[in-house]
């Protein structure tokens, strides 16, 4: 076992691993920098590959096994990465006298949107004495910088496309109901809801297949930051698997909130989209925008 990472305190540093590929990636580069760490694998969602570590797997209410673990391993910063497939169902699990004193606020939380109850879940580690960090913290070479990440440039009859989506994707992520649309023609087309990222764009395939959206190749996946969203949580993320569904999907590009997004394994994003002929851009942050100039014309 690799020595703990620093976090100013000497103590090891845990990943608390949903779902996708983002804990599994973080908990190698962190084995591969000769860092030590522990994982909190949720049931049902982390990847199995995680157990290879000092981990424990718990349910959303063994907050009492959660807590011996972490004192046991000298934990006082925490990070939370990975999807979540749905809500716990409390009425399935017996809570642990440690839940039962938190039960008012999870399940008040439970009925709120996912930046919501992600609040409500960093509300109660600090509660807990625990420092809450990202994982953009943790990699800083995870994130993506404003500009055009790969070869491919803008088309300029996609900016107004990229621009539509900007204001689409503000809106939506205003409404905590998701972080990403795809918009073709300046129409938007698909919203992100509770089905994720992927699900969405299969939807768009599936309207292009039945000729709803025109057989000729176009659109764009726009994917931003939530207005206010704790960025520590649950950050805007991307992936070659997005590429790839993308342009299943017949779309042109990809535009993502730049320095505010998590690429994941960029050289094979990147060459993903290259290959498919895509364009890959980080918007500029503040304010959300295409780069003046970016692509041809």
């Amino acid at each position: 076992m690799a020595r703990a990472p620093e976090d100013g305190s000497g103590a090891p540093i845990a990943i608390i691993a949903g779902g996708g590929q983002v804990p599994v990636h973080l908990a190698r580069s962190m084995a591969d920098r000769g860092l030590s760490f522990v994982v909190v694998m949720l049931k049902g969602d982390a990847d199995p590959a995680l157990a290879a570590y000092d981990h424990i797997a718990v349910n959303p209410v063994e907050l009492a096994r959660f807590k011996r673990f972490m004192l046991d391993r000298g934990v006082r910063t925490v990070t939370l990465v990975g999807s979540v497939r749905g809500r716990p169902d409390i009425g399935r699990f017996r809570p642990d006298w440690t839940t039962l004193r938190f039960i008012g606020r999870i399940v008040g939380a439970l009925g709120r949107g996912d930046d919501a109850l992600l609040r409500a879940v960093v509300r109660m580690m600090e509660d807990g004495g625990l420092t809450v960090v990202g994982a953009h913290e943790l990699e800083p070479d995870l994130v993506a910088p404003a500009g055009l990440l790969g070869s491919v440039a803008v088309p300029r009859g996609q900016r107004a496309s990229i621009d539509t989506g900007v204001a689409a994707a503000t809106t939506l992520g205003a409404l905590d109901a998701g972080q990403a649309v795809v918009v073709v023609g300046r129409r938007v087309v698909a919203l992100e809801g509770a089905e994720g990222t992927d699900a969405m764009i299969e939807r768009v395939a599936q309207l292009r297949a039945i000729g709803r959206l025109g057989r000729k190749k176009g659109g764009v996946l726009v994917k931003l930051r939530k207005p206010g969203q704790d960025i520590r949580v649950d950050m805007p993320t991307i992936g070659p698997q997005t590429v790839r569904n993308a342009a299943a999907a017949g779309l042109s590009g990809i535009a993502v909130h730049g320095e505010n997004t998590l690429v994941m394994d960029r050289a094979a994003t990147v060459e993903a989209a290259d290959r498919a002929g895509l364009f890959l851009v980080g918007l500029t942050p503040d304010p959300v925008a295409l780069i003046a100039g970016e692509g041809p014309g």
